[in-house]
């Protein structure tokens, strides 16, 4: 009887044990990410992401409300499972520490400058080219160009992902007291540009002192005198602020600024393909919103800065674009696909 229930007790045990096993087995604990904070749920409901994007605008500009709408269409597509933080004014680093962290991983998507870009990869240069296109229009058609979409491509060997173009609008020059309304109007004058080296020998050719500086660096720097003038578009003027310490806007309407929505390569490619497909519809859903709002608000937005600033066109527009010829033609025979691009644009 004693031998029985010794046996009877060492079968409860085994039985424990193989019970214990399956269980080990067949469970789903959750796992996350170091990079984009990836969970797994339960079966049938999918991953879960808490994404980041950042970009160097302020909450009032056209990149943050994009930024909005892409967090938006996230939520919508996956029921919740897609969150994205927003991360404006270059709070998470330069251009230079975003296109970093995409590449390493810790950053999901940017929305990145093209006069930046073009320092890392000269093709995108071409966008840079001064008086290139008549209007934001122009601009926004030609980012859906054969040799347009080739620039993106080039990104992968940076590590990203390139989305598509969202441009931030027509650039024109604002001006802390001195006028420019003619060619010899530039000689001396100290004009900040993002970058880019077409734009920016274009204009020290003229008789200018361009400088590349970067976007926080610019109001101290046109209040104390530093610079005489920004070139840059209606919408930053005024998320900027830079009306508060300028008095005029020279309509040069020299160049649409470039911008590119950018993705960690790595974490793209590791995601499922349902889940790639989430994202592809609505970044593509927001880049088209956003191209919508911004040919609105390029009209609605030089509506106020006319009422803070004074407004002047150039006497003779027509002597800046025939000089932009010669870099147009320079730097075609620099690169084959800048050629091809600027051949597209011009409709040759």
């Amino acid at each position: 009887m004693k031998n029985s229930n010794m046996l009877f007790v060492m079968i409860l045990m085994l039985t424990a044990l193989f019970l214990s096993a399956c269980g080990d087995k067949n469970s789903q604990p959750s796992a996350s990410s170091d990079n984009n904070a990836v969970t797994n749920t339960s079966e049938g409901d999918g991953d879960t992401y808490e994404f980041k994007i950042t970009y160097v605008t302020q909450t009032g500009h056209n990149w943050h409300k994009f930024a909005e709408k892409f967090k938006d269409e996230l939520d919508q597509r996956s029921d919740g499972r897609m969150n994205l933080e927003l991360y404006p004014a270059a709070q998470l680093g330069p251009e230079a520490d975003m296109v970093q962290q995409m590449a390493n991983g810790s950053l999901d998507f940017a929305l990145l400058t093209v006069p930046y870009l073009s320092t890392r990869i000269e093709e995108f240069d071409a966008w840079n080219m001064p008086f290139l296109f008549e209007n934001l229009e122009e601009g926004i058609q030609a980012a859906e160009t054969e040799p347009a979409q080739k620039m993106l491509k080039l990104l992968e060997e940076q590590g990203l992902k390139g989305i598509g173009y969202l441009h931030t609008g027509t650039h024109s020059l604002i001006m802390k007291d001195a006028e420019i309304n003619t060619i010899e109007d530039v000689n001396g004058k100290k004009l900040r540009f993002t970058g880019g080296a077409s734009v920016l020998g274009f204009w020290e050719d003229l008789g200018a002192s361009p400088i590349a500086m970067g976007l926080p660096e610019v109001y101290n720097a046109l209040q104390t005198g530093v610079i005489d003038g920004v070139s840059v578009d209606t919408n930053a003027t005024l998320s900027e602020k830079y009306h508060e310490i300028s008095e005029g806007y020279v309509l040069t309407k020299h160049m649409v600024f470039g911008g590119v929505l950018a993705a960690s390569l790595t974490n793209y490619e590791n995601m499922p393909e349902s889940d790639r497909k989430i994202i592809d519809e609505a970044m593509a859903a927001a880049l088209e919103w956003g191209n919508e709002q911004l040919v609105i608000n390029d009209v609605e937005d030089l509506k106020e800065v006319s009422e803070l600033l004074n407004v002047t066109e150039l006497d003779n527009r027509d002597e800046f674009v025939e000089a932009a010829q010669e870099v147009h033609e320079e730097y075609a025979k620099k690169n084959e696909l800048i050629k091809e691009f600027i051949d597209v644009v011009k409709g040759n």
